[in-house]
């Protein structure tokens, strides 16, 4: 082997090895900024618009997105339930749940930030409910 075909193929082993090793820290950061996102499923009230959990530099996030839109009423609060949404009621609904925020809005895009002790992963349901009245706004499976 000539000493010019040994360097091509030295060449071409160090860009195969660049490129492998390109495509696994993309494939990792996608999978370390990917977020839970949806609609919603179960409705006892109109919602439109999507949700989607962000990781930011302070944190998780719970957005709700600019096409967000619901009916009012004086006490409207996030949840995540450990039970799953099919299962949730008005009046079950804050059962092996973790407030998240009160509603500032029940129309556009909204931010709220999860607190930090709250394992995402541990719940398996996203929840809008009315407490004051008991009543299950909307739930979604949050896997």
């Amino acid at each position: 082997m000539t000493q010019t075909n040994a360097l091509k193929i030295s060449a071409k082993n160090t860009l195969n090895v660049f490129f492998a090793t390109m495509i696994v820290v993309a494939m990792s950061f996608s999978l370390a900024f990917a977020a839970d996102s949806g609609g919603w499923e179960k409705q006892d009230f109109k919602v439109k618009g999507t949700w989607s959990i962000e990781d930011r530099a302070d944190g998780k996030y719970l957005t709700l997105s600019d096409e967000f839109k619901t009916k009012g009423a004086p006490d409207l609060k996030l949840f995540l339930s450990k039970n799953n949404f099919s299962g949730i009621t008005g009046t079950n609904a804050t059962n092996n749940a973790v407030f998240i925020a009160q509603l500032t809005s029940n129309k556009g895009g909204q931010s709220y930030k999860i607190p930090a002790h709250i394992n995402v992963g541990d719940y398996e349901s996203l929840i809008i409910h009315c407490e004051q009245y008991s009543k299950l706004w909307a739930s979604t499976p949050l896997k």
